[in-house]
């Protein structure tokens, strides 16, 4: 018996409806996104960048293509499905255009996404100017130092040139950076340092040099470094002295624990500036500490340097700025080749502001222009190239420290907590200390030099120390100055200068009057002196 037509096709129908689903088709995978291309330094390698545009990617291909020949497509690599970005190294040729493509890949290949592709020109860089790297990075703990120099760039006008570094991306001078020293007149190797205050230890930097030309900023090869090792602070013994006379706020401590295999034998007072004044005197001419000591005085110390009876350095006194911070020689001693050669620098200066928040600078003074504040110091080099005088964007912006009583000197013990020198010297040896940028003479900075020594800094918490220790007697070997950095740390500093040392040092405290030791002294009392600082009642 015969099935009829529209029967047949009933039964099709009811088949068609009962029958299990067919499983889905896999989506097909979003494209990557945002294609870009950098070139790393001056190298024909170059850095593929993509947006990641995909959920459920296994891998991505990288692909090449040369647009002289469309058909000849090549696979470079299979990247991990993490990836963002590939580096394609020497693969590529210069001077000509290349499409370099990524493909977003599924297990099932039919659903993988479509390539993208962006055409990049790589420039050729044979004959252009630029700059490189000529030597290997010298790293210590208070800097980072190395030599570069141009190519292709004589006869041209070079608008500025210098370091920049960078601890998480490629440097440029959008970031951190600082421009270098004059150019050298033979022609040579530029040698610059980059201070550690702009810096943190243990991390490792990228560092590139700059130079431009034309409004245009060319980029040297990459090296990478980081600081040696931080040095320790140096915790002493520190005993409260019985001051009755001293008002609440301020205090007096006193140690004579042993310094590194010396006898030792110092004091420092500690003062909350909310409830006390700090205040700097100028005298009209030099007086002792004793003789400026005035009966609103609660401790006196002596202050900046000078020379035949003039104060050598910036003073800032209610406000009112004198003084200027002048090149300097590079040597105190006649018979140096230094002495006839004269270094621009930034000295150390320490103060409070209006509201009596104290802070450490570098200052400088532009020929016929205000004192500037800088939060870096120009990192000279004595026996090195020479830099320009400061200015707005020399060595840095200008930090906008205004000052109502301030005193320089130098050097800077501690800028945010870092000692920023030590005694590393230069190829040339000598007295051509790595970072001694504010060019201090040989009788003050040295590894073994130790003096007496008087240092002003400040706490975390806002409140001023003033510290003398005794040297160049038997109760008390003095300190270097890397030594007393470390004291000012130990004590709780993070910023801190020292003032003039040696037969200068003094203090005075109401009720004890002079405690520091006068036995070498020149005088029955200390060296007069042309600037003071101190705690005064408010």
């Amino acid at each position: 018996m015969r099935m009829n037509v529209l029967a047949m096709v009933a039964i099709a129908l009811m088949w068609s409806c009962t029958a299990p689903d067919s499983p889905a088709a896999p989506e097909m995978q979003a494209s990557p996104g945002n294609l870009t291309v950098e070139r790393l330094g001056e190298s024909n390698d170059v850095v593929l960048k993509w947006e990641d545009n995909s959920d459920s990617e296994t891998s991505y291909t990288i692909f090449l293509r040369d647009p002289d020949n469309l058909s000849d497509i090549r696979q470079l690599a299979t990247c991990p499905a993490s990836s963002v970005s590939f580096a394609i190294e020497g693969v590529l040729t210069a001077g000509k255009n290349w499409y370099l493509g990524v493909r977003a890949d599924a297990s099932d290949k039919r659903y993988s996404s479509k390539t993208e592709w962006i055409l990049y020109y790589l420039e050729d860089l044979s004959g252009r100017p630029g700059v490189e790297i000529r030597s290997a990075v010298t790293s210590t703990s208070s800097c980072l130092a190395l030599s570069y120099g141009f190519v292709n760039a004589e006869g041209l006008k070079k608008q500025e040139w210098g370091l920049c570094w960078s601890a998480d991306s490629a440097p440029t001078v959008e970031g951190l950076h600082s421009r270098g020293p004059e150019l050298p007149a033979d022609g040579s190797d530029i040698f610059q340092v980059i201070p550690n205050v702009t810096l943190e230890y243990g991390r490792e930097y990228r560092i590139r040099a700059y130079l431009t030309v034309a409004s245009k900023t060319y980029y040297s090869d990459e090296l990478t470094a980081r600081l040696g090792e931080e040095p320790s602070e140096i915790k002493l013994d520190w005993v409260l002295q019985d001051c009755p006379s001293l008002p609440e706020g301020v205090a007096l401590y006193k140690t004579t624990t042993p310094l590194e295999g010396h006898s030792f034998q110092a004091w420092y007072a500690i003062a909350d500036p909310s409830k006390v004044a700090f205040k700097v005197n100028v005298p009209s001419s030099a007086k002792t500490v004793d003789d400026q000591f005035t009966d609103d005085c609660l401790v006196l110390v002596n202050g900046g340097y000078f020379y035949n009876g003039r104060h050598t350095g910036i003073a800032v006194v209610n406000g009112v700025s004198q003084g200027a911070v002048s090149a300097v020689r590079g040597s105190l001693r006649t018979s140096d080749p230094e002495y006839n050669e004269f270094y621009n620098v930034t000295r150390g200066a320490f103060g409070v502001d209006a509201g009596g928040q104290p802070a450490v600078h570098w200052v400088g003074t532009p020929t016929g222009g205000k004192p500037l504040f800088f939060d870096v110091p120009l990192p000279s080099v004595r026996g090195e190239d020479r830099y320009p005088e400061v200015g707005e964007g020399l060595p840095d912006t200008p930090s906008g420290w205004v000052p109502r009583q301030a005193l320089s000197a130098g050097p800077v013990l501690l800028k945010n907590g870092r000692c920023p020198f030590d005694f590393t010297t230069t190829a040339k040896g000598g007295e051509n200390y790595l970072s001694n940028f504010e060019i201090i003479p040989y009788d003050i900075f040295g590894p073994a030099v130790s003096p007496d020594r008087t240092a002003a800094g400040y706490t975390s918490e806002g409140h001023i120390v003033l510290l003398v220790c005794d040297g160049r007697v038997s109760i008390s070997g003095g300190a270097t100055l890397t030594q007393l950095a470390r004291i000012m740390r130990g004590i709780g500093c993070v910023g801190a200068v020292n003032f003039d040392g040696g037969g200068s040092t003094a203090m005075v405290v109401k009720g004890l009057g002079h405690v520091n030791d006068l036995t070498h002294s020149q005088t029955p009392a200390n060296r007069p002196v042309v600037s003071t600082m101190g705690f005064y009642k408010k």
